[in-house]
C-alpha cells in the first residue's frame, strides 16, 4: 500500500500542472510524482545537457516565504554528503514557481516495490535498513533531523543502491517547529506535540522496516488522531505476530526501534546498524566503516568446492567457480548446463559461443529460478554480447540478471563486477565505483580488478590503470583477457612495442583466438610493420570473418594509399555489422579520399551519425562516444550539431587524451583552428601519441600550422 502524504498540503494548486512543458532552462519530460508541497518531474537541463529530477513547489499564497524554505531544503541536503543520499545540483525561481533539481534516479520507491512484489525477505530488509542506517547517520551527523523516513521516500536505483530522498522537512536537531511528517510514521511522542529528535527518526526507521516486512504500518490512520488512537490501543507492536517467520533477533531490534518509550530506543543510527547487522548474520564492522576493508584471506577454492558440493546436494549456491574446480561437478541437470555455459564463456572469442551460452543459461533459471549464480552469469554473457555486437537491447537484460542474482544473493560478487562494467561504459562512474567496490570486498578477482581498471580509463586515472590490470594478471596468469587488456591499455597510449608484446603473449595462450590476432595486427600497424600487421589480420580473419578485423585491414589498405580497396573492405564490415557507426565513419573518411565522391562521404558520415545516435541513447555521459559523434558532425558539415558536442565532451573528459584529440580533430574540422591548437596540444600534454596525429591526414594542415606543437 502506499502511505498518506503529508496532512498540510496546499489548497491552491496550479490546475494545469500536467500541461507544463518547460520550466527556466528545463524541459519537462513527464511527471513522475506528487507530494503536499510540490510536484516532481523527469526532466532536461538544455544548459548542462543532461536528464535530472525536477521538484517544482506548487503556488502558495498563504506561504510567503516559499523560497526561503525551499532554500532551506536544498541547504539541508546540501550539507551532507553519502553514497546513500540523493545530492542537490541547484534551485531556482522561474514562472512563480521554486524548484530545486537533482540527478534524475532510475528505479522505484520502495513502497511501489511493496506494492508490486509483496513483503521483503528478512536479509534484504535488514541490508535495506543498514544503508538507510548510514544515511541517516550522515543526516544527523551534519546536525540536521530528516523528519520524513517512509517508504515512498526511499528509491531503489536500478544498480540496487538505496536512497533516502525528500529534505522537505529537515530541520536543525535544536530547531523548534510545528508538528509534522507521515502520520504512520511518527513516533508516539510527535503525535503528542512534542520535538523530533534523533529517537523519532529511527522510530520511522522501525516502521518502514516493519512496513518492508509485512506489508502493512504498525499503526495506520488518515491523520494524527486516528494514529494516535491505534499507538494508545495497539502500545507495543509485536512483529512475530505478524511474520512468525522471522527471525527472533531480527524482530527484536524493529520493535526496540519503535519503542513507545524513546529512552528505550536505540541512541544511534550506529547502534541500530550494528543491531541489524548481527540479526542478519553480518559484519557489522564493515559495514559501518567508511574506511576500505580488506576481508581477511579465504580459501577460495576450497569455499568454491564446498559450494559446488552444496549445488549438488539440492541447492544453488555457488558463488564462484574457478576453471580448475568445474569439471569435478558432473551432475546433470541445471548444474550441468551452468558449468557448460562457464566454459563457452571462457571461450567468448569463438563464433556463436557467447550467444549458446545465453540458451543454455536461460534453460538453466527456467529450471531452477532460485540459481543465483546462473543469473550472474546470464547477466555476464549477455553483457559480453551487447560488447560483441553493440546491441542495445542486450543491455537492460544484463543488468536484470545481474540484479536477479543479487536478490537472490547479495554477495554474489561476480554480479557487482558485471553491474560495474555496465554502468562504466554508460558514463554512470559513480555507481560503477559503487559496485566494483563491493565486489573487491566480497572477492579480489582478476574479473574485478580488470573492471576496476576499465572504470580507471574512463575517468582518466592513467596512473592507475596498468598497476590495478597488472594485479589481475597476477591473479590469473595464465588466462589471455587480462593480457589483452594490457595490450589493449598499451596501444591507447601509444606503447605499440609494450602493446605487441601483451597481444603475443595471449595469442601464444590462446592460439585459436582471432581477436588477440587482430589485436596484434593493430599493434604492427601502429608500428608501420603493415606486412606484419596485414599477416595478423589475414591469419585473424582465417580463423574467424569479424567486421571489425575487416575494418582494421580498411584502415591498413587506407594507410598504404588503397582508398578504393579500402572502400570495399570498410562496405564487408558493413555488411557484418552495419549498427557499427565506426566503420560508417570509417567508410565515409574513404569516400572523402576517392576523387568525386564527396557528396557520398557527406551520406554516408550522415548515416554513422545516425548510428550513433541510437548508440548514444544509451550512453548518454559516455565521453568517447560524445567525441566521435562530435566528428562525424563536423565532418559532415554541421556545426550547430557539432560544437555542443565538442564542449560537451571536454566537460565529461578534461584530462582524456583521446578524448582532447577527438575534439581537436572536431575544431580543425570546423575550420576553427585557434581551438584544434589549444586541444591537440593540451592532448599531447595528458600523454597522446605523436603517431597518432603524424598518421591522421584529416590533421595535415594543422601540423604545417607554425603553432603547432612539435612532435618528437
Amino acid at each position: 500500500m502506499d502511505e498518506p502524504t503529508r496532512t498540510m498540503s496546499p489548497q491552491d494548486r496550479q490546475p494545469d500542472g500536467e500541461r507544463l512543458r518547460a520550466w527556466g532552462s528545463f524541459r519537462l519530460l513527464e511527471k513522475v510524482g506528487e507530494g503536499g508541497f510540490g510536484e516532481v518531474y523527469r526532466a532536461y537541463d538544455t544548459v548542462l545537457e543532461r536528464e535530472v529530477a525536477l521538484k517544482l513547489l506548487f503556488p502558495d499564497s498563504s506561504r510567503e516565504n516559499e523560497s526561503s524554505e525551499a532554500l532551506r531544503e536544498a541547504r539541508a541536503i546540501a550539507k551532507v554528503r553519502h553514497a546513500n543520499i540523493l545530492p542537490v545540483y541547484g534551485i531556482d525561481c522561474h514562472d512563480g514557481r521554486v524548484g530545486i533539481w537533482s540527478d534524475f534516479v532510475h528505479g522505484k520507491t520502495l513502497s511501489s516495490l511493496v506494492k508490486a512484489q509483496g513483503p521483503f525477505g528478512p536479509r534484504e530488509v535488514a541490508l535495506i535498513g543498514i544503508d538507510l542506517g548510514k544515511a541517516i547517520s550522515a543526516v544527523h551527523g551534519a546536525g540536521l533531523l530528516h523528519r520524513d523516513i517512509k517508504a515512498s521516500n526511499v528509491m531503489r536505483e536500478a544498480g540496487g543502491r538505496i536512497l533516502l530522498m525528500d529534505f522537505g522537512l529537515t530541520h536543525d536537531l535544536h530547531e523548534a517547529s510545528r508538528i509534522c511528517g507521515t502520520p504512520p510514521y511518527m513516533a508516539p511522542e510527535l503525535i503528542e506535540g512534542k520535538a523530533a529528535s534523533v529517537s523519532s527518526d529511527l522510530y520511522a526507521l522501525g516502521a518502514l522496516l516493519f512496513f518492508l516486512l509485512t506489508g502493512k504500518l504498525p499503526f495506520e490512520g488518515d491523520g494524527f488522531i486516528q494514529v494516535r488512537e491505534a499507538q494508545r490501543a495497539g502500545s507495543r507492536i509485536r512483529l512475530m505476530d505478524e511474520r512468525p517467520d522471522l527471525p527472533e533477533q531480527m524482530a527484536h531490534v524493529i520493535e526496540k526501534a519503535m519503542d513507545p518509550d524513546p529512552s528505550q530506543r536505540f541512541a544511534s543510527a550506529g547502534q541500530m546498524i550494528a543491531a541489524l547487522s548481527e540479526a542478519a548474520g553480518l559484519n557489522s564492522s564493515s559495514l559501518i566503516s567508511t574506511a576500505p576493508v580488506v576481508p581477511p584471506k579465504r580459501r577460495w577454492w576450497l569455499a568454491a568446492v564446498a559450494a559446488g558440493l552444496l549445488a549438488l546436494a539440492g541447492g544453488f549456491s555457488v558463488k564462484f567457480l574457478p576453471i580448475g574446480t568445474r569439471a569435478a561437478l558432473t551432475s546433470a541437470g541445471p548444474q550441468a548446463q551452468y558449468l557448460k555455459a562457464l566454459d563457452l564463456l571462457d571461450h567468448y572469442y569463438r563464433s556463436h559461443n557467447t550467444e549458446n551460452a545465453i540458451k543454455l543459461l536461460q534453460e538453466t533459471v527456467a529450471k531452477a529460478p532460485g540459481f543465483a549464480a546462473a543469473y550472474a552469469a546470464l547477466g555476464r554473457a549477455d553483457w559480453r554480447q551487447y560488447i560483441d555486437t553493440h546491441d542495445s537491447a542486450l543491455v537492460e537484460p544484463a543488468k536484470a540478471a545481474c540484479l536477479r542474482a543479487l536478490e537472490l544473493d547479495h554477495d554474489m560478487a561476480s554480479a557487482h563486477v558485471t553491474l560495474g562494467m555496465i554502468y562504466t561504459e554508460a558514463g554512470r562512474t559513480d555507481l560503477a565505483s559503487e559496485e566494483l567496490k563491493e565486489a573487491l570486498q566480497l572477492n579480489r578477482s582478476a574479473d574485478a580488478y580488470s573492471a576496476l581498471a576499465g572504470l580507471y580509463q574512463k575517468e582518466g586515472r592513467s596512473s592507475e590503470v596498468e598497476p590495478t590490470i597488472q594485479k589481475a594478471i597476477d591473479l590469473a596468469p595464465g588466462q589471455w583477457p587480462y593480457l589483452n587488456q594490457l595490450g589493449t591499455y598499451y596501444l591507447a597510449t601509444g606503447n605499440y612495442r609494450g602493446a605487441a608484446e601483451q597481444f603475443q603473449k595471449a595469442a601464444k595462450l590462446s592460439p585459436d583466438n582471432a581477436r588477440a590476432l587482430n589485436n596484434l595486427g593493430n599493434a604492427y600497424r601502429r608500428q608501420d610493420r603493415l606486412a606484419d600487421a596485414r599477416a595478423a589480420y589475414e591469419e585473424s580473419l582465417a580463423i574467424e570473418p569479424a567486421f571489425n578485423t575487416l575494418s582494421n585491414l580498411g584502415l591498413l589498405l587506407e594507410q598504404q594509399g588503397f582508398n578504393e580497396d579500402s572502400a570495399r573492405v570498410f562496405q564487408r564490415a558493413i555488411d557484418m555489422n552495419p549498427e557499427s557507426y565506426v566503420s560508417w565513419a570509417n567508410l565515409a573518411s574513404a569516400y572523402n579520399r576517392m576523387p568525386g565522391e564527396k557528396a557520398k562521404a557527406k551520406e554516408t558520415y550522415l548515416k554513422a551519425i545516425s548510428v550513433a545516435e541510437a548508440w548514444r541513447l544509451n550512453h548518454a555521459n559516455d565521453p568517447d562516444v560524445i567525441s566521435e559523434l562530435a566528428t562525424f558532425y563536423a565532418a559532415a558539415g554541421k556545426p550547430d550539431e557539432s560544437l555542443p558536442l565538442l564542449r560537451q565532451a571536454v566537460a565529461l573528459a578534461p584530462q582524456n587524451p583521446q578524448v582532447l584529440y577527438r575534439v581537436a580533430e572536431g575544431y580543425e574540422l570546423l575550420g576553427r583552428r585557434q581551438e584544434a591548437l589549444q586541444w591537440i596540444g593540451k592532448a599531447l600534454g595528458f600523454g597522446l601519441s605523436p603517431g597518432i596525429v603524424k598518421r591522421n591526414p584529416e590533421l595535415a594542415n594543422l601540423r604545417a600550422d607554425p603553432k603547432f606543437p612539435t612532435l618528437k
